[in-house]
C-alpha cells in the first residue's frame, strides 16, 4: 500500500468514535492518511473526489425509515455531494418492535434503485473504517489500474442515447429517462443550460451544476 495522501474529514460527532480511533490504533494500515474535523453540512465522513458518507447502526437506519426522516436526508446529501453512500453497521433485517419488514424492504428499494444511493452493509465501526479508507483513497487517486468503465455499450440509436445521457454525474436510468423526453436527444442535453437542467423533474441545480462542468471541462493535456 503506497503512502499516496489521503484526506478524510469528519463530522465533529464522529471525534473520539470507533473509526476514528481505529484509523489512530493501526496507522500502519491507514498510510497516508490524514483526517480533520469539519461541519458538514450533511453526511458523516468526507471522502472526496464527491464522495460522502452517511454511517448508520441497523437500529438507526431503521428508525430513520419509520419517521421518515431517511427521505429528506437523502435529498440533502444528493444536492451536496456527487456520490453519497449509505454504510449500515449490524443487521439490517432482524426483527425489531417498531419497524414494519415490508417498510424496511420498500426504502431500501428506493434508496438503491429510485435515489441510486448505495447501500453497503457492514459488520461494525472498524470494517467500516477500512472500508472508507479504501473508498477514499480510490475517490482521490483512482483504483490503481486501468479498468473499462462500462461494459455492454448498446448500439442501436435508443439505448445508445440513454447509455450516453447515464454517464453524467449522479444521473441513473430514471433521470437519463427524464431528460431525453424533455430534450428528445442525447446532443441536445449535452447543449442545454443549467438552468435547462435543472428545469426537468429530479434534476437539482446542482446535479445540473455538476453535469454542465464535466461537460464544459477540457481533457487533459489539451488548450484551453
Amino acid at each position: 500500500m503506497s503512502d499516496t495522501p489521503v484526506s478524510i474529514t469528519f463530522h465533529p460527532r464522529e471525534d473520539n468514535g470507533p473509526v476514528l480511533r481505529h484509523w489512530q490504533t493501526y496507522p500502519g494500515n491507514f498510510r497516508g492518511l490524514a483526517t480533520q474535523s469539519g461541519e458538514l453540512d450533511c453526511g458523516d465522513y468526507d471522502l472526496g473526489g464527491g464522495v460522502v458518507v452517511e454511517r448508520k447502526s441497523a437500529t438507526d437506519f431503521s428508525l430513520a425509515v419509520m419517521d421518515k426522516r431517511l427521505f429528506g436526508e437523502v435529498g440533502k446529501l444528493k444536492s451536496s455531494f456527487d456520490q453519497p453512500v449509505y454504510i449500515i453497521e449490524g443487521d439490517l433485517y432482524g426483527g425489531r418492535f417498531h419497524t414494519d419488514p415490508l417498510v424496511i424492504r420498500e426504502a431500501i428499494a428506493w434508496l438503491t434503485i429510485g435515489a441510486g444511493v448505495p447501500l453497503v452493509p457492514s459488520p461494525g465501526a472498524e470494517f467500516s473504517a477500512e472500508l472508507m479508507y479504501t473508498m477514499a483513497r480510490q475517490a482521490q487517486h483512482g483504483i490503481g489500474h486501468p479498468i473499462v468503465m462500462r461494459n455492454g455499450k448498446p448500439f442501436d440509436p435508443v439505448n445508445g442515447q440513454r447509455y450516453l445521457v447515464e454517464g453524467l454525474p449522479g444521473i441513473n436510468e430514471g433521470m437519463a429517462r427524464a431528460l431525453l423526453d424533455r430534450f428528445g436527444s442525447a446532443a441536445a442535453v449535452f447543449a442545454a443550460s443549467v438552468d435547462a437542467l435543472a428545469g426537468v423533474a429530479g434534476i437539482t441545480p446542482q446535479a445540473a451544476g455538476r453535469m454542465r462542468r464535466v461537460l464544459d471541462a477540457h481533457w487533459p493535456g489539451t488548450r484551453a
